[in-house]
């Protein structure tokens, strides 16, 4: 299913049919939102996981591979590039399941061993993991120390993302089981939205809340 037929989708719901054309809640809006909802069903399906296996992990369902990513030079030995997403909290590095390097000439590096941030305050007491590079996560960006000089190379990344939400017609990357638990917890937000009063008066006082 494309990001643009599950946005038309929950559209109907929460309209009980084809929106109307001045309605608030658009398809962008919808869009806004999706990056929460599959956080939220990805943090459900890691414990319904545990619940079940008794193991914490996330359904390969919820990842994506990105590649081609431009890798700039912090200081020496550090290098970084930007993530296409912040990841999702789970774990220590659930957010990003891997991350490799690729030359011009298409060889893909091994993968890159994470550090927690705990980690990181004394990596550099640490000893060599031969043939391995280390990288973490801060945010929007993830850092790497190499010896080697990254930047003739770009990386490639899997993580947890529903894709590319710049563009409405690419795959939603979700299980269909967690479609549901999505559209809930999109309509509980657009809902409560819907609802709210609209301030016609520029007088500086709130309109008072419905209910």
């Amino acid at each position: 299913m494309t990001r643009r037929q599950y946005i038309e989708r929950t559209l109907r719901q929460i309209y009980n049919g084809f929106p109307p054309q001045d309605s608030n809640i658009t398809v962008n809006l919808v869009n806004f939102w999706l990056p929460d909802a599959i956080g939220a069903a990805a943090r459900k399906n890691y414990i319904d996981n545990y619940t079940i296996e008794g193991i914490n992990f996330v359904n390969n369902g919820f990842y994506t591979t990105f590649s081609s990513i431009a890798i700039t030079k912090v200081e020496q030995n550090l290098y970084r590039f930007s993530l296409p997403q912040i990841p999702v909290g789970l774990g220590y590095s659930e957010g990003v399941s891997t991350v490799q390097f690729v030359g011009s000439d298409g060889i893909v590096s091994r993968t890159a061993v994470p550090l927690s941030t705990n980690q990181t305050t004394y990596m550099f007491n640490m000893r060599p993991i031969p043939n391995k590079l280390l990288y973490y996560t801060e945010g929007l960006y993830c850092y790497v120390l190499s010896v080697i000089g990254l930047t003739i190379y770009t990386a490639k990344v899997r993580m947890i993302s529903g894709g590319d939400a710049t563009d409405l017609d690419s795959e939603l990357n979700v299980p269909p089981d967690y479609f549901g638990d999505m559209t809930e917890y999109i309509k509980k937000q657009l809902i409560s939205e819907k609802i709210m009063p609209i301030d016609q008066i520029s007088d500086g006082v709130d309109s008072p809340i419905k209910g």
